[in-house]
Order: structure tokens, then C-alpha cells, then sequence
């Protein structure tokens, strides 16, 4: 008997960013019994600010020099860590004893409970997401096994794994296509929540009527494509308008070294 994996429904699709060129991570799924070679992509692009510190008058970059008070410039050899246990007091600490502290990493993610969505508390989203998708041929089938299991099921997976040599709590999830892992901060780590006490205001229902009329008038689809981060657009068209107020007749400018630089574009 042959099992077909059924399509998720589809939810708008506002997605810009191309998908990711590389892996950030190769291992393998396990579950029970199961293991499923993969490979997991990030999924969202973390975006770099262009801006560089400069010393105002000359346009030179600013450099950091890492600075001893007794000694001066200190190069990187010479700099070890160091864990602070008393006023001023470190306990110094080689490279290869915290490497030791290191956790063993058998690039394995783990799926160790399934549970339903609304257990998870959306504070404990870490931000960082991945893709997960099978990374050869034969690890197809397992793999949109546990998609469609998951999706019939309407359970998330909890799991374990070494993610940048540190232990990692995730939840993994399904999507239209594949699975998605969200890392998670360790529980102890949730701040206790500051709020309102609920004896301390007087609310009639005729007011929490109106408030629900206001949320029915804007209930409905979401217009993602409504909600981008227009910050670098507007960056660069201010320094366009700028490079171009003082430019010279070939379109171009000197910068404070002297170097010509060419017009910025507009994202």
C-alpha cells in the first residue's frame, strides 16, 4: 500500500528572500527507531546594518584595539578568559579546559515528546529558525513519513540537539513542505510576567463588547506583504540624495580619504 503525502493548506505566500545557499547544519533526525538524514537551512535573513563608525572631519574608520591598562595593545595570542568570583578577582581559564566543558556533538537531533501546539509559550521562541529537509535520496520517505504524521496528528515534536557547540532545546513543527525547528530558551530562563492584578480594575461587559467590535472590524486574512522592514530603503535613499547634492559632473563623489566612491542605489 502506498501512502501519499497530502498538501498542507496554504496560507498566503509573501516570501522575497531566495532560500538559503548552504546548510547551517548536517545531522540526522531521530525518533524512536527512526533516523532520517538531513540537512537544515535557515530560514529567515538576519539583516547587517551597512552603517560604520567614522571619525568626524577626516572620515577615517574607527578601529578597536583591544587594550590592556598596564601593558597597552595586547595581541590576540595573549588573551585568555577569564570568570569573575569575587571584586575584581578572575579566575583564568585556557582554551582547552573550556573546550573540555564542550558538549559531546553526535549531530543528532532528537525529537524526545510530541505534544499539542497551544502547550508551547511563545516567550520561549528563541529566534532562530531552520528548515529541515532530507539530505539523500533515501531519506525522502521517512521524512515526509514524519511530515504527514505530524500534520494528521496536529502534534509538535520537543527535541534536543548541539547547535554552535551549545545545547539546544527545539521544537520542531510541520509546515506546507517540510518541517521547521524553532530554538528554544531553557524554561528557567522565563522572567516571571509583570502585569495587572485582576481585582484592581472594574470592567462591564458593555465595555468588552465594544472592544470586541473593534477586533471583528479587523479580524481576517493577514496582509503580510503589507508588513516589511523599510529601514535600508530609506537609508539608502537618503544617501543617494546626499551623494548626489554633492556630487561632481560625472555622477561621483570623494570621500574624507579622497577615494571615489560611486552612487549608492536605492533597495
Amino acid at each position: 500500500m502506498s501512502l501519499t503525502l497530502t498538501s498542507a493548506p496554504r496560507r498566503p505566500v509573501y516570501t522575497t528572500a531566495p532560500p538559503a545557499s548552504r546548510a547551517s547544519w548536517t545531522g540526522q533526525l531521530r525518533v524512536a527507531h527512526l533516523t532520517i538524514p538531513v540537512k537544515a537551512y535557515a530560514a529567515v535573513v538576519t539583516p547587517d546594518s551597512p552603517l560604520k563608525q567614522l571619525h568626524a572631519g577626516c572620515g577615517e574608520r574607527i578601529e578597536y584595539r583591544k587594550w590592556c591598562p598596564k601593558h597597552g595593545i595586547v595581541p590576540n595570542d595573549a588573551i585568555i578568559k577569564g570568570y569573575p568570583y569575587g571584586t575584581e578577582s578572575y579566575e583564568q581559564l585556557a582554551e582547552a579546559e573550556l573546550t573540555a566543558l564542550q558538549p559531546a556533538d553526535d549531530k543528532t537531533l532528537l525529537l524526545e515528546r510530541f505534544f499539542e501546539p497551544d502547550q508551547l509559550d511563545l516567550i520561549l521562541l528563541s529566534g532562530r529558525s531552520l528548515y529541515l529537509a532530507p539530505s539523500l535520496p533515501a531519506a525522502r520517505q521517512p521524512f515526509a513519513l514524519l511530515l504527514a504524521a505530524l500534520r494528521s496528528s496536529e502534534k509538535w515534536a520537543l527535541g534536543r540537539v548541539i547547535l554552535s557547540n551549545n545545547r539546544q532545546v527545539v521544537v520542531v513543527r510541520p509546515d506546507e513542505q517540510t518541517l521547521v525547528v524553532h530554538t528554544l530558551y531553557f524554561p528557567g530562563q522565563q522572567r516571571a510576567a509583570v502585569g495587572i492584578e485582576p481585582d484592581c480594575v472594574d470592567l462591564s461587559r458593555k465595555d468588552i463588547a465594544a472592544m470586541e467590535r473593534i477586533i471583528r472590524a479587523t479580524n481576517g486574512q493577514i496582509p503580510w506583504d503589507e508588513y516589511k522592514d523599510e529601514s535600508e530603503t530609506r537609508l539608502s535613499e537618503l544617501v543617494q540624495a546626499k551623494v548626489a547634492a554633492a556630487a561632481t559632473g560625472n555622477g561621483r563623489r570623494r570621500n574624507g580619504k579622497g577615494k571615489q566612491q560611486a552612487l549608492p542605489k536605492a533597495a
